[in-house]
């Protein structure tokens, strides 16, 4: 016999993040298993039969062996702002049987000769629970031992339900929890949880599952919405959602989320126009209300005079409206709201939020017109009494490193625009090569003026945007505009990066001052502790130089940020090492990207062994992926096998002959032939590097293996003569850096000969 297992935790209204975060602990994200099919599991409930049969032996007791996994369908968790409910379906009754097999003594020490249990197997037995008679013989590698096989005890759901209960609430992973009421006799501390727990509910069909957890009662009565519903009793398993339903109540988030999309596409209809949602309300409405409607307001057309960005922010930031707009793209004086009241008081609500909305465009719009009077230029003067760190200086000396350093990624980025991709390649006009350091100096020396300004002061999540704007208000060009706009991009691992060159510069100048400054401020990310998201910043130079395919090395720009804090005295403890630990730091970002491309590791590990050899960071990411690509060819082979068996001995080449190769040294014919080959393949590897074709230059050092196996077949290189010695050692290390600029293919394998 089963039936469906009901557990709801009422409590006060969670935060939309926490009801996040609670479902997908609850489900499980991919292949691992949430937490209610892990309980399942440990306390044998899992619908179906769950584990049974023996355990395999392991020498000793064994922990449950079974799959932790719950059939589609099984499983349903849904929540809503004053409650988390799971529901499952077809629990056994009983417990699902478990047998245990425990190996004792050798069997020659626990039977006598007549086959009885000796003293040995009848303390084996007693420990284990078993009558000495159904001890068992088995054999294990050739040796006989006393085997017990024990089943553990099936106990019926309502005794163990409320473990699963009180499991379920205490391992859900509480970031900020909070405690309440007293302390009940007897527990060892106080409960704590993201909001307080009123009412508990179990229900195991139509059974009601009493039991006591902390100052609560677990029973069968729960609540509705706390305008349109009240208590209402659970009668089965297989009724909540009903009851709620008709408690003013939609369980189902997704349910939920469907009704307020019509509800928002209708509305949007009946206006000509579409919503939209840049601020990602709508994942925060569908925990915020449990009976969702949706509905209309309006705010003066004069506000309309206000950037859009200001308008959005203003009405999602804070009231979580949805903005709407003609198909044409213009904003329109009105805005969509989800409610949780009694839709009957829509009339009400909306007048309310209208003047809250009024009262915020008002002040929007005199912070604008202050700021606008100010201008940009003005408010990037006031940066010296703004301090952005104790120990790095003020944000106008912030604003000096910017653009020093800005200028110098434009001016390597116009050098290497020849081969590059994108918007780079118009750069080999000595003109436009020159417009882009100047204006990426300008954007980034202006880029930090709107942090004084009223509106960011007000909307901080508008910094960059209204500097853009009030770059455009003070006749900039509109390419510095953009870049003072989009500067501060990307703003998560997978939000957009710069459109413009000049943007992905200036981002890129901002991202490395603030990663070096933190080692200078011997503020480095330790462990999971990054309060400045140095990470991020990291991830978003790898990207952009990525995606605007800018030959960049980590190096470089690491060096020219940590000149531009020498210049105003300000350095790091131990050079050498931050120059070392920054440059693993965004290299590691470089590696993660590529490993979620799929990428197999070794060929990462080997394009990134190329890093001594100074390639930027998109040629390493193409290395990686050449190397994953033609992996299988025969050419790729040669190179991995030429690299390896000439690295594994130039190692031993340091203070030989100062690594020189001198052919007036050779004794053997297949020394000049290496020696002529190394010069003769380096040539065509540059050249087809030189035109950025990397394949070419990959499939051109491979014709360096013939000559390579025939030197180690007839060449002894570590001769007696240490003379000789060095200048083979020597060769090889000529082999190794050639072959060795493309990356550490000691890290791959060597398919076949």
């Amino acid at each position: 016999m089963s039936a469906p297992l009901l557990v709801e935790v009422g409590c006060e209204e969670l935060p939309a993040a926490v009801c996040r975060s609670f479902l997908d602990q609850l489900v499980g994200e991919g292949d691992q298993p949430g937490l209610v099919a892990r309980l399942l599991d440990e306390l044998r409930l899992l619908p179906g039969g769950g584990a049974s049969g023996e355990d395999a032996d392991a020498g000793s007791e064994l922990a449950p062996g079974s799959t932790v996994s719950l059939a589609p369908g099984a499983l349903t968790v849904s929540i809503s702002p004053r409650r988390i409910a799971v529901q499952v379906g077809d629990v056994p009754e009983r417990q699902t049987a478990r047998r245990q097999r425990f190996r004792g003594p050798r069997a020659a020490v626990a039977f006598d000769e007549t086959g009885q249990p000796t003293k040995a197997g009848l303390g084996f037995a007693r420990s284990r629970g078993v009558a000495p008679q159904d001890l068992r013989r088995e054999v294990v590698d050739g040796t006989e031992f006393a085997v017990a096989v024990v089943e553990t005890e099936r106990k019926p759901v309502a005794e163990v339900a409320p473990q699963f209960v009180e499991r379920l609430i205490t391992g859900l992973q509480v970031p900020r929890g909070m405690r309440w009421g007293r302390r009940p006799a007897g527990a060892a501390d106080y409960l704590r949880f993201s909001r307080p727990i009123r009412w508990l509910v179990c229900k195991y069909g139509a059974e009601t599952i009493r039991c006591p957890f902390y100052d609560l009662e677990c029973g069968d009565v729960s609540r509705g919405h706390r305008v349109l519903g009240g208590p209402t009793t659970i009668e089965s398993a297989d009724h909540y959602r009903e009851r709620l339903r008709a408690a003013g109540v939609i369980v189902d988030q997704e349910e939920r989320r469907a009704l307020i999309v019509a509800g928002l596409d209708a509305h949007a209809r009946s206006l000509g126009g579409e919503w939209f949602d840049p601020g990602a309300v709508l994942d925060e409405a569908v925990y915020l209300a449990e009976w969702p409607s949706v509905h209309q307001g309006s705010f003066a057309a004069r506000h309309l005079r206000l950037p859009e960005p200001v308008l959005v922010t203003a009405m999602q930031s804070h009231q979580r409206y949805f903005p709407v707009r003609r198909r044409a793209g213009e904003l329109l004086p009105v805005f969509l709201y989800v409610a949780n009241a009694d839709p009957a008081a829509a009339a009400i609500v909306t007048r309310g939020n209208e003047r809250v909305l009024e009262g915020r465009l008002d002040d929007a719009e005199f912070s604008y017109d202050r700021d606008l009077a100010e201008g940009l230029l003005a408010m990037g003067a006031r940066l010296g009494a703004v301090v952005f760190h104790e120990k790095l200086g003020s944000l106008a000396e912030r604003a000096e490193r910017l653009s020093e350093v800005a200028g110098l990624v434009a001016e390597r980025v116009s050098a290497r625009a020849g081969g590059a991709a994108a918007g780079a390649r118009a750069l080999t006009e000595p003109a436009a090569a020159r417009a882009l350091v100047e204006q990426a100096r300008e954007a980034a020396r202006l880029a930090k003026a709107d942090l004084v300004s009223q509106m960011v002061i007000e909307f901080p999540t508008l910094q960059g945007v209204m500097g853009g704007v009030y770059a455009t208000a003070a006749g900039l060009p509109a390419a510095v505009a953009h870049a003072i706009a989009e500067h501060y991009q990307p703003l998560s691992a997978t939000a957009p990066v710069p459109t413009t060159l000049v943007g992905a510069v200036v981002a890129i100048a901002d991202k490395i001052d603030a990663i070096t400054g933190a080692w200078v401020a011997d503020e480095r990310p330790s462990g999971s502790r990054d309060p400045y998201g140095l990470r991020r910043a990291a991830m978003g130079i790898v990207r952009i130089a990525l995606e605007h395919d800018l030959r960049l090395t980590a190096r470089d720009l690491i060096g020219w940020s940590l000149a531009a804090y020498a210049r105003q005295g300000r350095t790091p403890a131990d050079a050498a090492t931050t120059v070392q630990e920054i440059e693993a730091f965004i290299w590691e970002r470089l590696q993660g990207i590529l490993l979620d491309e799929r990428l197999p590791f070794p060929f990462v590990e080997a394009a990134l062994g190329s890093v001594t050899a100074g390639p930027d960071l998109p040629t390493v990411a193409r290395l990686a992926r050449l190397f994953a690509r033609r992996a299988s060819e025969p050419f790729f082979n040669d190179v991995v096998v030429a690299y390896t068996r000439c690295a594994s001995l130039a190692a031993k080449a340091q203070g030989g002959a100062g690594g020189t190769v001198e052919p007036s040294r050779f004794v053997a014919e297949a020394e000049r032939e290496l020696h002529s080959a190394v010069q003769s393949v380096g040539e065509r590897v540059r050249t087809a590097r030189q035109a950025d074709d990397l394949e070419m230059a990959l499939r051109e050092a491979a014709a360096l293996r013939p000559a390579v196996d025939r030197y180690f077949d007839e060449v002894l290189v570590m001769d007696p003569d240490p003379t000789v010695r060095a200048n083979r050692l020597a060769q090889l290390e000529e082999v190794r850096a050639l072959l060795g600029a493309f990356g550490e293919f000691s890290r791959l394998s060597v398919q076949g000969s």
